[in-house]
């Protein structure tokens, strides 16, 4: 905002000087009429941002003196800020740079056609304005002295200035990384505890002296009574009841789903020697799989109880709630829960994949953490990526918090903002004592 502010004054002033300076006619030559003051109310009203607009005045108004007089010397004076004019309208496009679009934003994204056109139009436009600019000082030597000072501040405080704001940034950076290294931590224990309350639920259930009355009755009635009454209670998401044998007697969730054995289920195995339990898995049966917290807790020799969770929008809501970030659970590389939705609100980016090859080699391959910059769903974020581990200490998903790096850059513009000004200032105080300098030294080199 600073900058832009700066640049529209500065063009301001140009023009001001532009318009005061009589155009140098041939003799007898009748002067035009201005043109500049009556097209610009029609420019003002556009949507063009108005350090734009300037931008083409100033075009206009150099072309009119090299065309209408005698001063051709400014017909690349008038190209040059014609060409930086057409950068500025084209960069506008950028703005739209995080549409939901593919093909649009492969186009609009840093370092793509329309970005490379702006910086191709910036770099020849700021080419000629060099030249043209060196071409009119290089006989006037206080100018030339008075330029090199100016020119020398310039260059000693933006460089100071970008070397502060590189540092800002890459702190601002690292301590971003550092603090989603310790929410993605956060995560991980909120999972923890979701296990924790699933086996003690499970153990809650299986020891209930109502349930084991109806379960050693074989009332199908009350068993379903006290289960559903129970799971609605504890809010967990499925409630299964199998036999000794591991045949499904019971779902709370689904009466009439039973007859299927679950013996060969890990949990219901450790269940069965009499070893409670409680752990992550995926649940791949579906067309969008699932993250599942499942516990197993035995019923005294007449089978096991088996409760969880399922890691849905609705967790990892809550993290972000929490947390402040975007959030997801992958089973695998496929996203079975996320934070990030669809430009309508409403649908989620769930069973979409991750294909990023070193962040899938880092965390499902080597069971890593991935720490890193990655741009999601086409928006630049700073990432972590943390395996989801089952028995065994075998990897079955992925962790994800993330934050945009536009959040970023917001922290940071109050800073860049003081910092420049104060750069803006100190140039604009040497400007003075640069001018009486160079003056000096023409006047000692006259003598």
């Amino acid at each position: 905002m600073l900058t832009q502010i700066v640049e529209v004054g500065g063009l301001g002033l140009i023009i001001y000087s532009l318009i005061l300076e009589p155009i140098l006619h041939k003799p007898g030559k009748v002067k035009a009429l201005v043109a500049i003051p009556l097209i610009f109310p029609a420019i003002t009203q556009s949507l063009l941002p108005l350090s734009a607009v300037l931008t083409i005045i100033v075009a206009l108004c150099y072309y009119r003196k090299s065309t209408e007089g005698l001063e051709k010397q400014l017909k690349p004076a008038a190209l040059a800020f014609l060409l930086l004019a057409m950068a500025k309208i084209i960069n506008l496009s950028l703005f739209w740079s995080d549409t939901a679009n593919v093909f649009w934003s492969k186009i609009l994204a840093d370092f793509g056609v329309v970005w490379s056109i702006h910086h191709f139009l910036l770099l020849v436009g700021a080419g000629i304005l060099a030249v043209w600019i060196w071409g009119y000082i290089r006989f006037r030597l206080q100018i030339q002295i008075f330029t090199i000072i100016v020119g020398s501040s310039l260059f000693i405080f933006l460089t100071i200035t970008f070397f502060f704001v590189f540092l800002l940034l890459r702190n601002l950076e690292t301590d971003a990384l550092s603090h989603l290294r310790t929410d993605v931590n956060v995560f991980q224990y909120s999972l923890n505890r979701q296990q924790m309350e699933a086996l003690s639920d499970a153990k809650a259930i299986a020891q209930d002296s109502g349930f084991q009355k109806a379960m050693g009755e074989n009332n199908s009635d009350a068993l379903y009574k006290i289960t559903s009454d129970f799971m609605l209670s504890q809010e967990t998401d499925f409630l299964t009841i199998a036999s000794s044998s591991g045949e499904v007697i019971m779902r709370a969730e689904d009466r009439d789903r039973i007859g299927d054995n679950v013996s060969e289920d890990l949990v219901v195995k450790s269940a069965f020697i009499g070893n409670p339990l409680s752990t992550i898995v995926s649940n791949t049966s579906h067309s969008t799989p699932e993250i599942l917290i499942k516990a197993a807790s035995p019923i005294k020799n007449k089978g096991v109880v088996v409760t969880g969770f399922i890691i849905d929008s609705a967790f990892v809501d809550g993290v972000k709630e929490v947390t402040g970030l975007d959030v997801a659970v992958f089973s695998n590389n496929i996203r079975a829960a996320t934070t990030f939705t669809a430009p309508d609100g409403k649908s989620r980016f769930v069973g979409t994949t991750e294909t990023n090859s070193e962040v899938l080699d880092t965390v499902l391959v080597k069971n890593e953490t991935y720490i890193g910059s990655l741009s999601i769903l086409n928006r630049p974020y700073y990432t972590v990526y943390a395996p989801i581990k089952t028995l065994g200490d075998k990897t079955i998903g992925m962790l994800f918090v993330g934050k945009p790096q536009t959040t970023l850059m917001a922290t940071a513009q109050k800073s860049v903002d003081s910092t420049f000004l104060v750069s803006i200032i100190l140039m604009a105080i040497s400007i003075i004592p640069a001018f009486f300098l160079s003056k000096y030294i023409k006047e000692n080199v006259k003598a």
